[in-house]
Formats: C-alpha cells, sequence, structure tokens
C-alpha cells in the first residue's frame, strides 16, 4: 500500500528543497525585522525640523577644534562644550540638549539620527586621539636622536 502511495506523491529534487528553505528562512527573516522594528521604535519616517536643526548645530561644533569632547563611560552620555560660544551640547538617552547662559533646549531624536551623532563624536575622538598620539610619539623620536647625538659627541 506504502507503493502506491508514492507512485502518486511528486517528487521533489535537492533544488526545490533548498529553495524552499531559503525562501522559509528568508519569510522568517522578514518577520523578525517587521516584529524587532515595531517594538524597537525605528522611525523610518522623515526627520522632525527641531531634529534636524539640532543635528546640525552638533554637527557644526564638532568640526572646532577648539571645543571639548567629553565622554561618561556610566551614564553613556557625550559631552561637547564650546567655550568660545558658550555652549554645552549633551548626547544621550535619545536625546540632545543644547544648553547656554540663555536657553536650554532638549531635542529628541530618532534611533537613526542618535546613532550618527554618536559615531560622528566617537569618531571625532578617535581622531583628536591619534592626532596627540602622532605628535607626542615625533617628541619621543626627535629627543630620542638628540640623546643619541650628544651620546656620540661624547657630551
Amino acid at each position: 500500500m506504502d507503493y502506491h502511495l508514492e507512485r502518486f506523491r511528486p517528487s521533489r529534487s535537492r533544488k526545490d528543497n533548498r529553495t524552499l528553505l531559503h525562501r522559509s528562512k528568508r519569510a522568517l527573516q522578514r518577520l523578525g525585522i517587521r516584529i524587532s522594528r515595531a517594538f524597537s521604535g525605528y522611525q523610518l519616517s522623515s526627520y522632525t525640523d527641531g531634529e534636524r536643526e539640532a543635528a546640525s548645530i552638533f554637527r557644526q561644533m564638532i568640526k572646532d577644534p577648539e571645543n571639548d569632547l567629553l565622554t561618561s563611560p556610566l551614564s553613556g552620555k557625550y559631552y561637547l562644550r564650546s567655550d568660545r560660544r558658550h555652549m554645552l551640547l549633551v548626547l544621550g538617552n535619545r536625546t540632545l540638549n543644547i544648553v547656554n547662559h540663555v536657553y536650554g533646549y532638549t531635542v529628541p531624536l530618532s534611533i537613526k539620527t542618535d546613532t550618527q551623532l554618536q559615531l560622528l563624536f566617537l569618531r571625532e575622538v578617535e581622531k583628536r586621539r591619534q592626532d596627540m598620539e602622532n605628535e607626542f610619539a615625533s617628541n619621543v623620536r626627535h629627543s630620542l636622536k638628540t640623546i643619541a647625538e650628544k651620546l656620540r659627541k661624547g657630551e
């Protein structure tokens, strides 16, 4: 009896099985992405005007090499301080706080904007760290050459 059932059941090739498996995995992946976005507050919509302006201010301020950059590992906040402009920008908890002696604004940020600004901040800190390290390394090399020359001359 099993023989007769097998005879009428269409057989699948290996390629068909792989295609079916691939499509099933892909459908589960799409479902997982939709669920993840639904619960994370991921925004596909355009930025608000306040968010766009605050991000623009942050980008302009971080370009100035005279501004101080500080991080707080415990709170996860990033601080950008400008003594010349008397401003402090605090990035953290998906908000950007812009504080002056006269005003203070708290601008909520989308996940995407928050991530972009954090990466921009970290890249700038890394760039400044590398410049500082190179400067000190060049001073050390210069000092070592001076010491070596003094020893050769017998001073």
